[in-house]
């Protein structure tokens, strides 16, 4: 995924208003403002506005930030929607505004308008465009962005980045855009090292999405983010379970890349981290002298982890402790009410 940037969201707000306005009255004198559509290559003229109008006037702040003149624009939109609160075009206003703030680079400003928009007016056509700067913006907090305070870009925005993704989703839920944000979102918790948030959002959007085209990419991600969170055999491994679990779903839906990331091998290593977990608890039940417990778990390590070194190892404190392993025996089960349970140590 491209590094966002800001000139990226800048160029995408003067598209969209360039569209809206272009061509710009010629002379300083003409009595009526236009609107024009693109039909057939070709721009057509649509309506004509009165510049005195509240039409006409919205007009000429969209001139104003198509000119680059983004603070003039701000102004003209304010006094707009002070002038007319009740008109049917206020939305049209706010986003104007808000593209404004942006082209001024007042990101987080900007928000509230973008806020206002989806809240008040989710049927509108603005409702989508001020989800895209949204979305926009939250990746440039992502990417570490800062919020003006006393006139210097000093502030974190990456919680604003975290806030927006989620909104996104959940205010516009199977959308484009919110699939965009699903992913993003796990995106920035990966790159944060936050695995168990990361986990979870790959998880989701598996769940969410799972005929997207970036489902591999978000499969291989879940993957990593499981493996991350094991600390080690005297932990919990729920993380590693999952893991095996996505990386046996990833060698059926892609082979080809599962090759390439040695799923094989990975597997081997999660099942030899696996057992030496068992391995380890055994031990423990054998130091504090439940015998038939630690039988018991030295057992199931050979017989669920075969080939692995913890159940070689097994085999040998199987000898030790006078209870050879017999293939064909069933392992007898801890005495009822004599064992207790291993701890694992707390993330």
């Amino acid at each position: 995924m491209a590094r966002p940037t800001p000139s990226c969201l800048l160029l995408l707000v003067s598209l969209i208003v360039a569209a809206a306005t272009a061509p710009a009255p010629a002379a300083d004198d003409e009595p009526v403002r236009q609107e024009f559509e693109l039909d057939e290559g070709e721009w057509a003229p649509t309506r004509v506005f009165d510049p005195a109008s509240p039409e006409g006037r919205l007009q000429a702040a969209r001139h104003k930030l198509a000119e680059g003149r983004a603070k003039s624009a701000e102004k003209l939109a304010t006094n707009w929607i002070e002038q007319y609160p009740n008109h049917p075009r206020l939305v049209e206003a706010y986003l104007v505004r808000a593209d404004a703030l942006v082209a001024r680079r007042r990101y987080f400003k900007s928000l509230f308008d973008y806020e206002y928009i989806i809240r008040v007016f989710p049927e509108s056509m603005e409702f989508q465009t001020a989800l895209e700067r949204e979305y926009e913006i939250a990746r440039l907090f992502a990417a570490g962005m800062r919020r003006v305070w006393l006139g210097l870009r000093i502030l974190p925005a990456s919680a604003e980045a975290e806030e927006l993704y989620i909104r996104i989703q959940e205010r516009s839920p199977g959308s484009p855009i919110a699939e965009k944000a699903s992913l993003a979102l796990g995106e920035f918790y990966f790159t944060r090292s936050e695995m168990p948030n990361a986990a979870e959002a790959y998880d989701l959007f598996l769940q969410n999405y799972p005929r997207s085209r970036h489902r591999e990419r978000a499969i291989l991600r879940l993957i990593q983010s499981n493996l991350a969170t094991f600390q080690g055999p005297k932990f919990d491994a729920t993380g590693l379970i999952e893991a095996a679990q996505r990386l046996k779903m990833f060698e059926t839906e892609f082979p080809v890349s599962a090759r390439r990331l040695g799923s094989e091998a990975l597997l081997s290593r999660i099942e030899e981290s696996l057992a030496l977990k068992e391995y380890i608890k055994a031990g423990w039940y054998e130091r504090i002298g439940q015998r038939v417990s630690a039988i018991f778990m030295y057992r199931r390590v050979i017989q669920d982890h075969q080939g692995t070194v913890a159940a070689l190892a097994s085999l040998e404190r199987l000898e030790k402790l006078g209870a050879p392993f017999d293939p064909e025996a069933a392992p007898p089960a801890p005495e009822p009410g004599t064992e207790t349970a291993a701890p694992d140590k707390s993330t």
